[in-house]
């Protein structure tokens, strides 16, 4: 029997997912749960994906998995196999692949979430005639992946890319969530941070408005009903959206640039339109597109990191 199956895991700051991918890129069970905040360590996370992935597997035959593929926020230490203080999960460390391989005896192959994501686009995604491409997700994070040359990059502990925490802004320099540095792109612009700017940049430009403004998506409903001061504070975060975007170009030189992340992909009219109009003309502007692989990229590319 073909061993033409992978298990592929999302581990996000909102959401644990899995799901039973095929070779040729199709999924064919998919289960989600949220991603436990409470109990006493960790490994309430590994234990819900074991949960997860026994139920993926019931009727299935295990001798058509290849391998186990997992997503994951970051940051990495690979040689721990472990998730180390996450800026967006209340727990210090949380065990990956060894109490996986205990108790699955399946290959496990384990990346960061954006690291992953970019080898999906590339094998079943936009980046497939690619040499040189760049996946940016904008969700309760910002994060992004690369391949150069053809050539995928992972950087030590494979923590490469992380560009959430690229430098954007000195002008209201705000702390950002991971609590090491000002300005970070991710403290102005992912979901997790949105509220917490837009209450700032009220204050700092001294404009008086009742909105009782708890989430990002809060802030886009108000933009979808024309909000004139929401609008406004969009051009200031697509102006913020675009350094960081300008950043990845002269970084990385991609030829496309793919973006994906529940903020991005709810309101995308809001966020795109801007990054194109702001971006430094520095390099040669490459293509900047909605990923066409979705919510499901990074589930995808945890496939790809079994196959390929």
């Amino acid at each position: 029997m073909k061993k033409d199956l992978a298990i592929a895991v999302d581990l996000g700051a909102s959401n644990l997912r899995v799901a039973l991918i095929s070779k040729n890129g199709k999924i064919l069970k998919y289960l989600r749960t949220e991603t436990p905040k409470t109990g006493n360590s960790g490994t309430i996370i590994t234990k819900t994906l074991i949960v997860l992935i026994n139920a993926l597997l019931e009727g299935q035959s295990k001798k058509q998995i290849a391998g186990i593929g997992i997503s994951s926020i970051g940051p990495l230490d690979h040689k721990s196999e472990k998730i180390l203080d996450s800026p967006n999960i209340p727990f210090k460390e949380i065990p990956l692949t060894k109490p996986l391989k205990k108790y699955f005896f399946f290959p496990i192959y384990l990346s960061n979430d954006c690291t992953a994501a970019v080898w999906g686009e590339k094998i079943f995604g936009a980046g497939r005639k690619y040499e040189n491409l760049v996946y940016v997700t904008i969700s309760s994070g910002i994060g992004g992946g690369a391949i150069v040359d053809n050539h995928l990059l992972c950087g030590h502990n494979g923590n490469v890319a992380e560009v959430g925490h690229f430098i954007v802004d000195t002008k209201y320099n705000l702390l950002c969530g991971c609590k090491k540095g000002y300005g970070h792109w991710e403290g102005y612009c992912s979901g997790n941070n949105l509220p917490r700017f837009f209450r700032y940049w009220l204050k700092y430009n001294k404009i008086k408005k009742k909105c009782p403004v708890k989430t990002a998506k809060d802030i886009f409903d108000l933009a979808r009903k024309a909000d004139k001061v929401v609008l406004k504070f969009l051009e200031e975060i697509g102006q913020i959206n675009a350094r960081g975007i300008s950043n990845i170009i002269i970084a990385y030189s991609p030829e496309i640039i793919s973006i994906g992340g529940a903020v991005f992909l709810n309101n995308k009219e809001f966020i795109l339109p801007y990054i194109k109009k702001n971006i430094d003309k520095y390099l040669t502007a490459p293509k900047i597109i909605t990923t066409p692989l979705g919510e499901d990229i990074t589930l995808f590319g945890a496939a790809a990191l079994v196959f390929f």
